[in-house]
């Protein structure tokens, strides 16, 4: 079988490498599915290969940002926005006033001052677009370009000075840090003219948390925080908080910490899934939410909680179904290079007792 064309992900624990492999185990076990639920769908990668496999597919995100990145490659079926129309949302438009909320707000922080003023300009004319579908093409190639400029491709540090003054190792790639928004937003528009497709089936985006997302599907997808037992915690919000501040441009003034040196905001901050005690609790709470759904969990062996602890409590809450757990082997991440200790699993709870 030919391998399949993938969008390329920047998402911290993104399993772009993995999901041929996620998506083989799944097959193996023989489970009769034809919907599925993303219900941490970050980049959409797994929404993304279940649309390439004709499944029926729901992408949920907590994070507004996820969602209109979830909404162009799964939901919508096409890209209506030429680069010429991009590039021209750079561009001031007569009779206009326009805010300038990044470039007075977070000067020095993480991109150079004439790239904020680009961001509060592109960002306020995409708001203004009538076309959703343009407005959504408009949004990701805004989030995919400020994530690649970025030194790890996160926000959770004032580092500008790291990208402006880089001169070499293992980290980075100032090359493309320096590439100009006019030439990224190329780059995206062609992504999208690629990846955005039909598979004949009713695909959503919706923007909940995991535990109160209402939609059900044959198969529900867990790909939760990962909690390191050799570091501490960073959670998903402060790697992305500025990207879901851009999604909700308006109220980003409202919601800036002053007193954190990289200006976190706070929009849509949640506790949900982002503390190592309360985890097992709350998938216990997921897990018996859907109790018609076959249950998949991907989750690392050098954890906390551990694989045994997950595997332990889905066998609790279904003790009628086949859990099986199955060590995907050693992947090394963008922060931890070690394959040593790190192995990714799955943990499959299906319909077949036996």
């Amino acid at each position: 079988m030919p391998k399949i064309a993938l969008p390329v992900t920047r998402y911290y624990g993104s399993k772009r490498k993995l999901i041929e492999r996620i998506w083989r185990e799944i097959e193996a076990q023989r489970l009769e599915f034809d919907s599925v639920l993303d219900v941490f769908g970050g980049t959409g990668i797994f929404s993304y290969f279940a649309k390439v496999k004709g499944k029926s597919v729901i992408y949920n995100d907590i994070f507004a940002f996820n969602y209109n990145i979830g909404k162009k490659l799964i939901q919508q079926t096409t890209n209506e926005l030429t680069i010429e129309e991009a590039l021209g949302l750079l561009n001031r438009r007569p009779g206009i006033e326009y805010r300038d909320t990044i470039a007075a707000n977070f000067e020095g922080i993480y991109f150079t001052q004439e790239e904020n003023e680009q961001i509060d300009i592109f960002i306020q004319n995409a708001n203004m677009l009538e076309n959703e579908n343009q407005k959504a093409s408009a949004y990701y190639i805004l989030f995919q370009s400020c994530i690649i400029k970025r030194p790890y491709n996160l926000f959770h540090r004032n580092n500008l000075n790291m990208r402006v003054n880089y001169n070499g190792g293992g980290f980075g790639n100032k090359t493309t840090w320096e590439h100009t928004f006019e030439t990224l937003f190329t780059r995206f528009i062609a992504e999208l003219d690629k990846f955005t497709f039909d598979n004949g089936r009713e695909n959503i985006a919706v923007n909940f948390s995991a535990l109160n997302c209402p939609s059900r599907a044959d198969l529900l997808y867990v790909d939760p925080p990962y909690f390191s037992t050799s570091r501490s915690h960073t959670t998903y919000h402060a790697k992305y908080h500025f990207l879901e501040g851009l999604a909700n441009y308006t109220e980003i003034e409202n919601h800036i910490n002053f007193e954190k040196l990289n200006r976190e905001i706070s929009i849509n901050k949640s506790s949900e899934f982002e503390n190592p005690r309360a985890f097992l609790l709350q998938l216990e709470q997921l897990i018996n939410t859907h109790q018609n759904s076959i249950i998949v969990v991907s989750y690392r062996n050098n954890g906390i909680p551990s694989i045994q602890d997950i595997s332990e409590l889905i066998q609790q809450c279904r003790p009628n179904n086949r859990v099986v757990t199955l060590d995907l082997g050693m992947y090394g991440y963008a922060l931890n290079k070690s394959n040593s200790t790190n192995n990714e699993y799955l943990i499959i709870a299906t319909n077949d007792p036996n």
